[in-house]
């Protein structure tokens, strides 16, 4: 039975133990921390295998400790708390190095970087993961298409790369309320609009796993709407907009981690 211990139970962490339910529940167990308790103790009554303790007691008793406060709260949440040499530690936490990690959970030296997004408690989505771990791979790989990689820059660039998942969702709304006007009932409209996004991203997919480009023009007819559509949007610039919206995402980020002079 693997111990798995949560140090922080925010929406991500929910969202990962709940992919991992559908995959290793039944030679896992799950201990969290009253971090958020509500969230929490929803877990421990939806479980049988997940419980709830305090973080001594979470860290002392896990194979693989997850850590998954938001990035302000390691120093308080780790103070007094020891970790062993043995130990696998998952840093959950955006914007924070591996080596800061490191210096924290000594002497664990198994430590691994890994960004989970909502989609993960589907088993769908990117999840990356920095550096390359054998156990954590196992763990992950059923949860998503898992990216491994052993260069550190990586999980900055796609940490800010994937600031366009709210404008993801507005653009739907806006398509949605669009044939809303139109007459269309909202839960119909809702409905076809999800399902297309969905079914689209589908295809890109497969187009990677069979080592195809995705050319826009091989989804258009000439002089057909989709063609319309984008034209219009190239003329307006509004992808190159996109590509400055993430220069400026990546440049507060920038700002927020200078040192004070």
């Amino acid at each position: 039975m693997l111990r798995l211990g949560f140090v922080g139970t925010g929406a991500l962490a929910e969202a990962v133990v709940q992919g991992l339910q559908a995959t290793r529940g039944a030679d896992i167990a799950v201990a969290v921390t009253p971090r958020s308790k509500a969230r929490a103790d929803a877990l421990a009554a939806a479980y049988p295998n997940v419980s709830v303790a305090e973080t001594d007691a979470v860290v002392a008793g896990s194979d693989v400790v997850f850590l998954a406060v938001r990035p302000p709260q390691l120093d308080e949440a780790l103070a007094g708390i020891s970790f062993r040499p043995e130990q696998v530690v998952v840093s959950f936490l955006a914007g924070v190095p591996l080596e800061r990690v490191r210096a924290k959970v000594a002497p664990a030296a198994r430590v691994v970087r890994v960004n989970p997004l909502p989609p993960i408690s589907l088993r769908k989505g990117p999840v990356m993961m920095v550096p390359p771990d054998p156990m954590v791979e196992e763990l992950f790989a059923p949860l998503g298409d898992l990216i491994v990689s052993d260069c550190e820059a990586d999980l900055v660039a796609i940490a800010n790369g994937s600031a366009v998942m709210s404008s993801h969702y507005q653009l739907q709304n806006t398509v949605v309320a669009w044939l809303e006007q139109r007459g269309m009932s909202p839960d119909r409209a809702t409905l076809y609009v999800r399902s297309l996004f969905a079914g689209l991203a589908e295809i890109g997919l497969k187009s990677y796993r069979d080592g195809e480009p995705l050319d826009p023009a091989h989804h258009e007819t000439k002089g057909g709407l989709n063609e319309r559509a984008r034209a219009h949007l190239n003329e307006v610039g509004w992808f190159e907009e996109v590509g400055r919206a993430l220069d400026i995402v990546e440049r507060h980020v920038l700002t927020k981690a200078k040192p004070a002079e």
